[in-house]
């Protein structure tokens, strides 16, 4: 996952949406069916949701609790570290965290901008074989976005601001 903060200042996106295959431990906190999802907004996290049960790429909501799970990633010689301290601390919580950061200033100041990470190593493959798992889902979640009057009929009902920011956006 590539997450810099031009995606929230050059770009000026208001939504950020990453997906990866960080680690094992999704696979141990939401199964093989199932991707992680970790965000900042819970509006956007039930419209997450919705759209994997629409699309069939289901989802299920991990921890967001930055204040208990930032000190994971202390280090004597760098800014951060990109490992946990303890591996029994909501390790895929903590991994979507570190993408996070590299977004955010400041966890404890409320942001403008939605985050949405996505980490699905397990439902993107069964053995040695790719299941396809996540076009459906982003098509679902943002289809209310396109002009496609089947994509925009699959998509969840969005948080109020969103529906206005895309009635502006298709002006």
């Amino acid at each position: 996952a590539v997450v810099s903060t031009q995606s929230t200042g050059d770009l000026k996106a208001d939504i950020v949406l990453d997906m990866a295959t960080l680690t094992g431990a999704q696979g141990i906190s939401t199964g093989v069916h199932h991707g992680a999802l970790l965000t900042n907004n819970a509006q956007w996290e039930s419209s997450a949701l919705a759209a994997g049960l629409t699309s069939g790429d289901m989802l299920f909501p991990i921890i967001f609790a930055p204040e208990l799970h930032f000190s994971e990633f202390k280090s004597s010689m760098a800014d951060m570290k990109n490992s946990v301290a303890s591996r029994t601390n909501a390790q895929s919580s903590c991994a979507g965290l570190f993408i996070g950061s590299h977004l955010f200033q400041d966890w404890f100041t409320p942001s403008p901008i939605v985050w949405l990470h996505i980490d699905m190593a397990y439902p993107v493959h069964t053995g040695e074989r790719a299941t396809g798992w996540g076009p459906a889902l982003l098509l679902t979640l943002f289809g209310s976005f396109s002009k496609s009057a089947l994509l925009s009929s699959l998509g969840p009902v969005l948080p109020a601001s969103q529906a206005f920011k895309r009635a502006k956006h298709d002006d």
